[in-house]
C-alpha cells in the first residue's frame, strides 16, 4: 500500500474507527499498523450480515437480531444504520444505553463528525494544487456528497458537551465492549485467553472491527490462527479478511459506512461501494482472482470460530 493512500485512510479510519495515522493500540492489544490492517469501525449477538458483503451464505447459523425493546435493549447496531441526519438521536439513544456497550457506538457515531471535520479542513487549508481531482459525474462522488450534506445536518445538531462525551470515554467506563478490549492482558498469559473468551462471548461487530486484525495472535511477524503459523501474501489475505469479518456478522460496511464515502471526497478514490471493495483493491483480487476467493474463504473461517466461541483457534498452540 502506498504511502499516499496509508495518510488518506488514516485520516478517515483514524477519525471512526479508533484508529490513529500510526497504529492501533491499546492495552492488551500488540501494535497493529494502518498499512497491516488493509483498511483499518447492538445486539448482545451479531445481527444479520450487511448486504453490501458478498460471501455468500454462511456456513454457521447465527442467532436472530433481538427486535428493539424486546427485553428492555435496544439494537445498537440500528444506530449504525440509521440516516446520518438524525445523528444526534442516534448518539443520545447509545449514550443512554452505555451499560450494554452503548458508548462504543456512541463514540463511533462522534468520530464520524470528526472524520467529517477533516474533510472539510483539508478542503480549506490544503492549497488548491493539493486537492483531489474528483470527477463529479461519478456516481459514487454524488453519494458522496450527498451524504457528506446528510451527515453535516445531524452533526450540525450536537452540542459540544454532547460531542464530548461521546468521544471522551473515561478510564473505568461503565461500557463492557470498552470495557473488555482495554482490559490489560500480556500476550500468551492467562489474562489474554480470559480477554479473547470475553470478547468471544459477545463477539459485537463494532467491538470486532476496532480490534481488527489484532484479534488475532502473533508470532513473530506471522499471524496464528488454527495452530499455524501465516505469513508472506497469505498474511496479507488474513488480514484482509479480519478487515471484513464485523461485515459478516452485521456490521454495516456499504455505501453509507464512512469509511467507504470518505475516501472519496479527500483523495477523489470513489470508485467503491463497500469495505470489501477496497479490501478487494488492496490485495490486488481484479489482478488475482483466486485472492477474492481465498479472503472471502478466510472470513469464513474466522466466522466460524467467532460465533462458535472457539477461543483456542485464535491462540498460538503450546510449545
Amino acid at each position: 500500500m502506498s504511502v499516499r493512500r496509508v495518510a488518506v485512510l488514516a485520516a478517515v479510519l483514524g477519525a471512526l474507527a479508533g484508529l490513529v495515522a500510526g497504529s492501533l493500540v491499546g492495552p492488551g492489544r500488540e501494535p497493529v499498523t494502518l498499512a497491516e490492517q488493509v483498511i483499518p469501525p447492538t445486539t448482545a449477538r451479531p445481527a444479520r450480515p450487511d448486504p453490501a458483503f458478498a460471501a455468500g451464505a454462511a456456513s454457521a447459523s447465527l442467532p436472530a437480531p433481538r427486535p428493539a425493546g424486546a427485553d428492555g435493549r435496544v439494537d445498537l447496531g440500528a444506530l449504525l444504520r440509521a440516516p446520518l441526519s438524525e445523528l444526534r438521536t442516534s448518539l443520545l439513544t447509545a449514550l443512554r444505553h452505555r451499560s450494554e456497550g452503548g458508548w462504543l457506538y456512541a463514540r463511533a457515531l462522534a468520530r464520524q463528525c470528526s472524520a467529517l471535520e477533516m474533510v472539510e479542513m483539508r478542503e480549506h487549508l490544503a492549497p488548491a494544487a493539493f486537492q483531489p481531482a474528483i470527477d463529479l459525474n461519478q456516481p459514487g462522488a454524488q453519494r458522496a456528497l450527498t451524504l457528506r450534506d446528510q451527515l453535516m445536518a445531524g452533526c450540525s445538531q450536537l452540542q459540544p458537551d454532547e460531542l464530548l462525551e461521546a468521544m471522551n470515554v473515561p478510564p473505568g467506563a461503565a461500557d463492557p465492549l470498552i470495557a473488555v478490549m482495554d482490559q490489560p492482558a500480556r500476550p500468551g498469559s492467562a489474562q489474554a485467553r480470559e480477554r479473547l473468551a470475553a470478547i468471544l462471548s459477545r463477539p459485537d461487530p463494532l467491538m470486532l472491527a476496532e480490534l481488527g486484525p489484532s484479534l488475532l495472535a502473533r508470532d513473530g511477524e506471522a499471524i496464528v490462527f488454527d495452530g499455524k503459523r501465516i505469513d508472506g501474501d497469505e498474511r496479507q489475505l488474513l488480514e484482509g479478511a479480519a478487515v471484513l469479518l464485523p461485515c459478516s456478522l452485521g456490521l454495516i460496511c456499504d455505501g453509507q459506512d464512512v469509511n467507504v464515502w470518505g475516501p472519496c471526497l479527500i483523495d477523489g478514490m470513489c470508485k467503491v461501494s463497500s469495505r470489501e471493495d477496497f479490501v478487494m483493491n488492496n490485495v490486488q483480487a481484479s489482478e488475482h482472482p483466486e485472492r477474492r476467493a481465498a479472503v472471502l474463504a478466510w472470513v469464513e473461517r474466522l466466522r466460524a470460530a467467532v460465533v462458535a466461541g472457539d477461543v483456542d483457534r485464535f491462540l498460538k498452540p503450546p510449545t
